[in-house]
């Protein structure tokens, strides 16, 4: 299996998709990497709020516990808000996001849109999926 680094990814960064608890580990999936670079080279330069996050790091920040979908490296918070937010969300959704969520109330600095591409039975509830935070 390849590693989403070794490929032809040129948008992104070991960094930037890393677990930010200091594991280091970016264990993010090739496919979700590729659809994901296409939607950058749409919507633009985009900042990673927070790429793969190890099951102990998720537990602490997120409410779907050690098993949510930035676990799976299929999932992606992108700092963005106002027009270019709505833009993303649009262009997500054509190119097969099933998850997304919006975050897009108080200070812009913690405004944000979820991306993942989990499919039914991966995840309780309906897919496609669209929720606020």
């Amino acid at each position: 299996m390849s590693s989403w680094y070794s490929t032809d990814i040129s948008y992104f960064t070991i960094l930037e998709m890393q677990c930010r608890c200091g594991c280091r580990r970016s264990d993010m999936d090739l496919q979700f990497m590729l659809q994901l670079e296409a939607i950058r080279l749409v919507v633009g330069p985009m900042e990673i709020a927070s790429g793969f996050r190890c099951s102990d790091h998720n537990a602490r920040v997120s409410r779907s516990g050690m098993d949510g979908p930035h676990t799976t490296g299929r999932a992606t918070d992108i700092r963005i808000h106002g027009a270019r937010a709505y833009h993303l969300i649009e262009v997500a959704q054509g190119h097969r996001m099933t998850g997304l969520g919006i975050a897009q109330k108080g200070p812009r600095s913690g405004r944000f849109v979820h991306l993942d591409n989990l499919q039914m039975g991966e995840t309780p509830g309906p897919r496609p999926w669209l929720w606020s935070y």
